[in-house]
């Protein structure tokens, strides 16, 4: 009796000193699962993503819609940055081509469900990397070259888009409202005083939708241009013109891997003076996550025409890296070229080439 109760202790001692350890990592893995649910609930807000399964460092998520590779790649970098998740994998609900279940997971909401909320944090159409008139904060160096003149320029932009609501729809996709707001300032580096050339003040109500890798943008906008006082007055022959006019444009956008197209046109509602109505624009760009350690490489190319300069397109490129914290602040460092009809109102009918190196924020 002595020696089977003797014998039982020292069987019994290693499931004991076990156990707590079993006991802990249970726990842990409890505790890293309900962190990334909020973490995701709280910056993506509508899409119903979840942690179906976690394992160590290595979780498996689900969401109440498909996904595009964008936004994975984005909820990626924000777990990796958190330090607690090594390794993302993703449920079938994320995938586009998969059907929706017909049950969802107890963890995972129904995709047929539908939920609006106020105010979200992100957008849903990306923002076109070399668009010269996308709203944005940015400063940029480059040497203009124009028929009439070649100079070094300063172009300075303060813009932002904000969301007023989103409402996410199952398998059906996400979608937004916003405002956008922005001027675009360009400054004569070589004049004595640095004169202010051109002002484009620019305010617009977007709509976007969003389903896996497809985004759509269909935005009402009003953009007027001012000379520079300095400007007018160290050039008293120069021909003003009041230009000013609303536009609605609409433009559809697929990911695909690393890369993103986007292609739509716009037609102008009223203007000053008359213009022809018709616009077209269409892009490509590139991402390479982590080229150069925490930095992402980013190339682009935009091209815009439009009926009133006869369809003469344009092209506007850029190429840099990126830099991306845990929030959702960016920073790039691009240059930049451009060769077409100038993006400065005033001057929209003048041929302009010019080379330089900007730097982009992103809040």
């Amino acid at each position: 009796m002595i020696l089977t109760s003797v014998f039982r202790r020292w069987l019994l001692l290693p499931l004991v000193g076990v156990w707590p350890l079993v006991a802990m990592a249970q726990t842990g893995d409890a505790y890293l699962r309900g962190y990334v649910d909020a973490l995701l609930d709280s910056r993506y807000a509508g899409l119903g993503l979840r942690a179906l399964a976690v394992a160590e460092e290595r979780v498996t998520l689900g969401a109440r819609t498909c996904l595009g590779p964008s936004q994975k790649r984005d909820i990626e970098l924000l777990l990796q940055q958190t330090g607690k998740v090594s390794t993302v994998a993703w449920d079938d609900s994320t995938d586009c081509d998969k059907p929706a279940p017909a049950v969802a997971e107890p963890e995972l909401p129904l995709r047929k469900r539908v939920e609006i909320r106020p105010l979200p944090e992100r957008e849903l159409f990306a923002p076109l990397i070399a668009d010269p008139r996308q709203p944005r904060f940015s400063m940029s160096y480059q040497h203009y070259n124009t028929p009439r003149d070649s100079f070094n320029a300063a172009s300075v932009a303060f813009g932002e888009y904000f969301g007023l609501a989103q409402g996410s729809f199952g398998a059906r996709g996400t979608s937004q409202i916003g405002i956008q707001g922005a001027v675009f300032a360009l400054f004569n580096l070589d004049a004595a005083s640095s004169d202010l050339i051109n002002a484009d003040y620019w305010i617009g109500l977007p709509w976007s939708f969003r389903h896996g890798p497809w985004s759509y943008q269909v935005k009402l906008y009003h953009q007027s241009s001012h000379l520079g006082d300095e400007f007018i007055l160290g050039n008293p022959g120069v021909n003003r013109v009041n230009l000013s006019y609303e536009e609605i444009k609409g433009l559809a956008s697929y990911e695909w891997e690393r890369w993103r197209v986007y292609g739509g046109g716009g037609y102008i509602l009223h203007s000053e003076p008359e213009l022809q109505r018709k616009r077209a624009q269409a892009g490509v760009e590139y991402l390479w996550p982590h080229a150069v350690r925490e930095l992402d490489f980013i190339a682009a190319v935009d091209m815009q025409a439009s009926e009133e300069l006869d369809w003469k397109s344009g092209l506007s490129a850029q190429a840099g890296f990126e830099f991306r914290g845990i929030s959702q602040h960016r920073v790039r460092l691009m240059l930049e070229h451009f060769d077409g009809h100038s993006p400065n109102g005033q001057f929209y009918r003048e041929r302009l080439r010019y080379t330089g190196l900007g730097l982009y924020f992103r809040f």
